[in-house]
């Protein structure tokens, strides 16, 4: 009779072990989807069109998306983009979310606004790495 006990003690727990085993895969699979798909979304390209213009300050660029009207502050990711080629004409620009978008380039802008009346106004804009410009016009609509 102990014989038959332990067997299917051992039937029991080998069946467990199975099952166990076999939802494995399933477990791993529904918690890594979900940082990875957050992290696709913060790195997925940008497509605006728009009139590039030079930023009000600084030494940077900016574009008015024409379909959406979202402001967004340019920069070249690499030395291969010409974002200055451009002023004053119709773009298409794509680019990835820059980090700079999260923090002020100069602390003390963040705690004093004052000291740079430009600094509010850009934080707000999202920052774009242009990895990517084509023209669409050689001059900037005007109107609407």
């Amino acid at each position: 009779m102990a014989k038959k006990n332990s067997m299917w003690v051992y039937l029991t727990v080998m069946l467990a072990a199975m099952v166990g085993l076999a939802m494995t895969p399933l477990a791993n699979a529904q918690d890594t989807s979900s940082p990875t798909q957050t992290q696709d979304q913060s790195q997925k390209a940008i497509t605006a069109t728009g009139c590039l213009q030079k930023a009000a300050s600084g030494s940077g660029y900016q574009l008015t998306d024409s379909s959406s009207m979202k402001t967004y502050d340019l920069t070249a990711s690499s030395s291969d983009v010409d974002l200055s080629a451009h002023v004053g004409h119709t773009v298409t620009v794509t680019g990835t979310p820059s980090a700079a978008t999260t923090m002020p380039a100069n602390p003390d802008q963040s705690t004093n606004p004052a000291s740079n009346p430009a600094s509010p106004s850009q934080s707000q804009n999202p920052q774009l790495s242009v990895t990517n410009v084509k023209m669409v016009s050689s001059s900037c609509q005007s109107g609407s």
